[in-house]
């Protein structure tokens, strides 16, 4: 599985993936999975804001709630929190940086940035 994983990151790194299929058994609370789930949802290239994913869970007044869930996320890039932004479109919290969130976000729109990614 490890293999597995690191093929799929590889292949998501060179621009030849945009989903993974690698199984995740994750701890957490209930509301941390399906914030997670949510998140697998975001397709490649594409961003929500914490109030879209909020609202999707039925609750548009959790968008902390939320946020603190992203953060705790175990497996970024599988789970992809970096697609997760402000209402205003702005980059706003994650746990690798946001010059790493922003490199991830040109990488799916095809122009990633000449920054490196660690």
């Amino acid at each position: 599985m490890l293999k597995r994983c690191l093929d799929e990151l590889d292949e998501y790194f060179s621009g030849r993936r945009t989903e993974f299929s690698v199984e995740t058994t994750l701890q957490g609370s209930p509301f941390e999975k399906m914030v997670w789930r949510e998140l697998q949802r975001i397709p490649f290239g594409a961003t929500a804001s914490y109030a879209e994913i909020a609202a999707r869970l039925g609750n548009k007044r959790a968008i902390r709630a939320v946020g603190n869930a992203a953060a705790k996320n175990p497996v970024a890039i599988l789970i992809p929190c970096h697609r997760m932004i402000g209402s205003g479109g702005a980059l706003t919290g994650y746990a690798g940086g946001l010059a790493r969130k922003e490199w991830l976000l040109q990488h799916e729109a095809g122009n990633p940035t000449q920054a490196t990614l660690f």
